[in-house]
Protein backbone atom coordinates (compact mmCIF):
# COMPACT_ATOMS: atom_id res chain seq x y z
CA UNK A 1 0.00 0.00 0.00
CA UNK A 2 1.34 3.69 -0.82
CA UNK A 3 0.73 6.57 0.90
CA UNK A 4 0.73 10.30 -0.72
CA UNK A 5 1.22 13.26 1.40
CA UNK A 6 0.46 16.27 -0.94
CA UNK A 7 1.27 19.44 0.03
CA UNK A 8 -0.99 22.06 0.61
CA UNK A 9 -2.10 24.08 -2.62
CA UNK A 10 -0.47 27.30 -2.75
CA UNK A 11 -2.54 29.99 -2.57
CA UNK A 12 -3.40 32.90 -5.64
CA UNK A 13 -2.79 35.87 -4.08
CA UNK A 14 -1.21 38.58 -6.63
CA UNK A 15 0.22 41.87 -5.84
CA UNK A 16 -1.58 45.35 -5.99
CA UNK A 17 -4.40 44.20 -4.55
CA UNK A 18 -5.78 44.57 -0.76
CA UNK A 19 -6.46 41.62 1.31
CA UNK A 20 -8.48 41.17 4.52
CA UNK A 21 -6.15 39.08 6.57
CA UNK A 22 -7.04 37.25 9.66
CA UNK A 23 -6.26 34.42 11.67
CA UNK A 24 -7.54 32.90 15.39
CA UNK A 25 -5.94 30.60 18.34
CA UNK A 26 -6.80 26.79 18.42
CA UNK A 27 -10.03 26.03 19.87
CA UNK A 28 -10.57 30.00 19.71
CA UNK A 29 -7.61 29.95 22.59
CA UNK A 30 -6.00 32.95 23.75
CA UNK A 31 -2.93 33.86 21.44
CA UNK A 32 -2.35 37.28 23.35
CA UNK A 33 -3.18 37.94 26.73
CA UNK A 34 -0.51 40.55 28.28
CA UNK A 35 0.84 43.79 27.70
CA UNK A 36 3.94 42.58 27.26
CA UNK A 37 1.93 39.38 24.31
CA UNK A 38 0.56 42.37 22.41
CA UNK A 39 4.11 44.55 22.45
CA UNK A 40 5.85 41.29 21.12
CA UNK A 41 3.43 40.86 18.37
CA UNK A 42 3.45 43.96 17.37
CA UNK A 43 7.45 43.93 17.47
CA UNK A 44 7.45 40.39 15.42
CA UNK A 45 5.29 42.46 13.28
CA UNK A 46 7.44 44.91 11.94
CA UNK A 47 10.22 42.28 12.15
CA UNK A 48 8.35 40.44 9.75
CA UNK A 49 8.14 43.24 7.77
CA UNK A 50 11.93 43.91 7.52
CA UNK A 51 12.49 40.43 6.67
CA UNK A 52 8.94 40.37 4.26
CA UNK A 53 8.39 43.19 3.01
CA UNK A 54 4.83 44.52 3.37
CA UNK A 55 2.31 47.39 3.12
CA UNK A 56 0.26 46.97 6.48
CA UNK A 57 -3.13 49.79 6.20
CA UNK A 58 -4.99 48.85 8.93
CA UNK A 59 -4.86 46.27 12.03
CA UNK A 60 -6.64 45.01 15.17
CA UNK A 61 -5.21 42.55 17.88
CA UNK A 62 -7.42 40.65 20.14
CA UNK A 63 -6.86 38.10 22.81
CA UNK A 64 -8.40 35.57 20.89
CA UNK A 65 -7.62 36.57 16.84
CA UNK A 66 -6.02 39.53 14.68
CA UNK A 67 -7.26 41.04 11.61
CA UNK A 68 -4.88 42.91 9.08
CA UNK A 69 -5.48 45.02 6.04
CA UNK A 70 -2.26 43.96 3.87
CA UNK A 71 -1.49 45.29 0.14
CA UNK A 72 1.22 42.89 -1.48
CA UNK A 73 3.28 44.16 -4.21
CA UNK A 74 4.41 40.76 -5.38
CA UNK A 75 2.57 37.61 -5.81
CA UNK A 76 4.22 35.68 -3.35
CA UNK A 77 4.65 38.64 -0.69
CA UNK A 78 1.55 37.99 1.24
CA UNK A 79 2.33 34.33 2.06
CA UNK A 80 5.54 34.40 2.29
CA UNK A 81 4.86 37.24 5.16
CA UNK A 82 2.32 35.41 6.72
CA UNK A 83 4.12 32.06 7.27
CA UNK A 84 7.13 33.64 8.32
CA UNK A 85 4.90 35.82 11.01
CA UNK A 86 2.45 33.09 12.40
CA UNK A 87 5.30 30.61 12.51
CA UNK A 88 7.61 32.75 14.32
CA UNK A 89 4.75 33.81 16.57
CA UNK A 90 3.87 29.86 17.16
CA UNK A 91 7.36 28.98 17.89
CA UNK A 92 8.10 32.05 20.36
CA UNK A 93 4.59 31.35 22.30
CA UNK A 94 5.41 28.14 22.60
CA UNK A 95 8.46 28.15 24.07
CA UNK A 96 7.75 31.15 26.67
CA UNK A 97 4.97 29.10 28.07
CA UNK A 98 7.04 25.73 27.96
CA UNK A 99 4.08 23.98 25.61
CA UNK A 100 6.76 23.10 22.79
CA UNK A 101 4.90 20.43 21.76
CA UNK A 102 1.63 20.59 22.82
CA UNK A 103 -0.53 21.45 19.71
CA UNK A 104 -1.10 24.09 17.45
CA UNK A 105 -1.21 27.57 18.31
CA UNK A 106 -3.57 28.98 15.67
CA UNK A 107 -7.00 27.26 14.33
CA UNK A 108 -5.33 27.04 10.66
CA UNK A 109 -3.99 28.47 8.13
CA UNK A 110 -4.54 32.61 7.83
CA UNK A 111 -7.67 33.67 5.92
CA UNK A 112 -7.10 36.06 2.88
CA UNK A 113 -9.76 37.60 0.92
CA UNK A 114 -8.85 39.71 -1.67
CA UNK A 115 -10.95 43.33 -2.05
CA UNK A 116 -11.26 44.31 -5.08
CA UNK A 117 -13.64 47.35 -5.16
CA UNK A 118 -13.49 50.48 -3.16
CA UNK A 119 -16.70 50.09 -1.35
CA UNK A 120 -15.41 46.60 -0.15
CA UNK A 121 -12.61 48.19 1.19
CA UNK A 122 -14.14 50.84 2.85
CA UNK A 123 -16.49 47.61 4.72
CA UNK A 124 -12.96 45.66 5.28
CA UNK A 125 -10.99 48.56 6.57
CA UNK A 126 -14.00 49.30 9.15
CA UNK A 127 -14.62 45.69 10.23
CA UNK A 128 -10.93 45.52 11.07
CA UNK A 129 -10.44 48.96 13.19
CA UNK A 130 -13.62 48.73 14.61
CA UNK A 131 -13.70 44.86 15.75
CA UNK A 132 -12.22 45.68 19.18
CA UNK A 133 -15.12 48.02 19.67
CA UNK A 134 -17.37 45.13 17.97
CA UNK A 135 -16.43 42.43 20.86
CA UNK A 136 -17.02 44.96 23.90
CA UNK A 137 -13.67 45.77 24.61
CA UNK A 138 -13.64 49.26 24.71
CA UNK A 139 -16.43 52.00 24.30
CA UNK A 140 -14.59 53.70 21.23
CA UNK A 141 -12.80 52.13 18.42
CA UNK A 142 -9.66 54.47 18.87
CA UNK A 143 -9.25 53.71 22.41
CA UNK A 144 -8.11 49.78 21.88
CA UNK A 145 -4.63 50.40 21.87
CA UNK A 146 -3.47 47.28 19.58
CA UNK A 147 -5.43 48.83 16.54
CA UNK A 148 -4.54 51.01 13.74
CA UNK A 149 -7.65 53.19 14.54
CA UNK A 150 -5.30 53.85 18.11
CA UNK A 151 -2.00 54.05 16.47
CA UNK A 152 -2.86 57.16 14.17
CA UNK A 153 -4.59 58.95 16.95
CA UNK A 154 -1.77 59.10 19.59
CA UNK A 155 1.90 59.00 20.09
CA UNK A 156 3.96 55.69 19.99
CA UNK A 157 2.36 53.59 17.34
CA UNK A 158 4.29 50.18 17.51
CA UNK A 159 3.21 48.57 14.02
CA UNK A 160 3.78 51.12 11.58
CA UNK A 161 0.81 51.91 8.64
CA UNK A 162 1.37 52.55 5.27
CA UNK A 163 -0.75 54.92 3.17
CA UNK A 164 -4.00 53.44 2.05
CA UNK A 165 -4.78 52.91 -1.96
CA UNK A 166 -8.15 55.27 -1.14
CA UNK A 167 -8.12 57.89 1.29
CA UNK A 168 -9.85 57.87 4.62
CA UNK A 169 -12.99 59.88 4.88
CA UNK A 170 -12.68 63.07 7.24
CA UNK A 171 -14.69 61.77 9.61
CA UNK A 172 -13.63 58.44 9.71
CA UNK A 173 -13.79 58.28 13.32
CA UNK A 174 -17.45 58.74 13.50
CA UNK A 175 -18.05 56.33 11.06
CA UNK A 176 -15.56 53.23 13.00
CA UNK A 177 -18.15 54.53 16.43
CA UNK A 178 -21.22 53.55 14.74
CA UNK A 179 -22.30 50.47 15.71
Amino acid sequence: MRFCIMARRRRFTPGGYVYHVCNRGSRKGVVLETYEDYAAFCALVEQARSKRPMRIIAYCLLRTHFHFLLWPEGGQDLPRFMKWLTGTHARRFHLSRGSVGTGAVYQSRYVARRIDETRKFFTALRYVEANALKHGVVRRAEHWPWTSAWNRESIGATVRIDDSPVTRPSNWLQILNEM
